[in-house]
């Protein structure tokens, strides 16, 4: 009977922690497959300062988002951005980079300090758990936007990173008017 009792038990446990894994695992495809984008960059600054850079940040979904715990960072860790507070469903969150003179005319939701490169950066977005949720992978050069007229460079319409579009040029463009749309 102790052989029989401990053979049901090493049964249950072993369904129990492969049901535990794949739930897991669900959590996680689904935290990556969706939720907060990189939507625009002012990686060149502005028509006033070359300092005045930004970055925004969109939801698409249909909830609200905590972005407490969430970290945006390049690949080598130069820029390291905690993020807090919250973000509306269809919302921008806008970070700008050392004071509020980036984008004047807006709040900032996070100011932020630390440089983009003018030759590319590989901006990576986390969640609080540490998944990969956005990559702009500009490491070689950016994909668009103009150094020379500041039009920022800005996620095409509605192209949400469904498959791998934000980590290639496909679905970036320079914004219309030099300064771009930030919160728009």
């Amino acid at each position: 009977r102790i052989f029989w009792f401990n053979m049901k038990f090493l049964l249950y446990l072993s369904i129990l922690v492969v049901l535990f894994l794949a739930l897991l695992s669900v959590n996680s495809a689904l935290a990556a497959s969706g939720g907060i984008v990189i939507n625009e960059i002012a990686w060149m600054g502005t028509t006033i300062s070359a300092n005045d850079e930004w970055i925004e940040l969109s939801n698409p979904t249909e909830q609200a988002i905590s972005l407490d715990g969430w970290i945006l960072k390049t690949a080598d860790n130069k820029l390291n951005i905690k993020l807090s507070g919250d973000i509306g469903v269809g919302s921008f969150y806008l970070l700008e980079r050392t004071d509020e003179e980036s984008v004047p005319s807006i709040a900032a939701d996070l100011i932020y300090s630390g440089a983009l490169s003018n030759n590319g950066e590989d901006l990576q977005l986390y969640n609080a758990a540490g998944v990969l949720i956005d990559e702009v992978n500009c490491a070689g050069k950016w994909f668009a936007g103009d150094n020379t007229t500041k039009q920022t460079m800005e996620r095409a319409g509605n192209v949400w990173p469904a498959s791998n579009v934000s980590r290639s040029d496909a679905g970036w463009q320079n914004s219309q008017n030099p300064g771009g749309t930030p919160m728009a």
